[in-house]
């Protein structure tokens, strides 16, 4: 086999040469699929919102499960695609810090953010956990759904956003979006 590069393949930069291990490639993936199931989850529930509008102003007749459905939805969306904004680079920073600042100060702050960051969904995966155990037994009031489904969302969505954290730690994200967000 001839070891040229395929034609229209981007060079790699010097020390990236075999691109991203191989399990952030697997959770770049993961974070495409989730992205496009988030896409349409939220989708439906424009959809359905819109729907609950036409059934309480023009019917007269609101749909008493969808205010809350739509609320338990959105809040599982949040957390499941914060992992995402973390993989993309995509959540608040201050740029012009490490701009100003010389090389190795802007490394050192930024392998100092990513253990906080880690830290951090660490504390909320254990508080999530703990969360979990506390709402044991409770139901929802107009689903009756038991609020664990709905808690859930903070350990998940949290242990994502740390392997997302850990995969930014091992391949950082380049300038602009590596997913196709539009």
């Amino acid at each position: 086999m001839s070891s040229l590069p395929r034609a229209g393949a981007v060079a790699e930069p010097a020390g990236r040469a075999s691109g991203p291990p191989r399990w952030v490639r697997v959770i770049d993936g993961f974070n495409l699929a989730l992205l496009t199931a988030l896409a349409l989850v939220l989708g439906v529930l424009a959809l359905l919102a819109f729907v609950q509008v036409i059934a309480r102003y023009l019917i007269g007749a609101p749909l008493t499960w969808s205010e809350e459905l739509i609320r338990y939805v959105l809040i599982w969306s949040v957390f499941l695609g914060v992992g995402i904004g973390v993989r993309q680079g995509m959540l608040a920073s201050v740029e012009i810090v490490n701009a100003t600042v010389p090389a190795p100060v802007a490394r050192l702050l930024t392998w100092a953010s990513l253990a906080l960051s880690a830290l951090f969904w660490m504390v909320l995966i254990a508080y999530g956990w703990i969360i979990l155990g506390n709402v044991q037994g409770m139901r929802s009031g107009a689903l009756e759904m038991p609020m664990a489904y709905v808690y859930a969302a903070i350990p998940l969505g949290s242990l994502l956003a740390l392997v997302n954290t850990l995969a930014v730690a091992a391949d950082p994200p380049r300038g602009g979006s590596e997913m196709p967000v539009d």
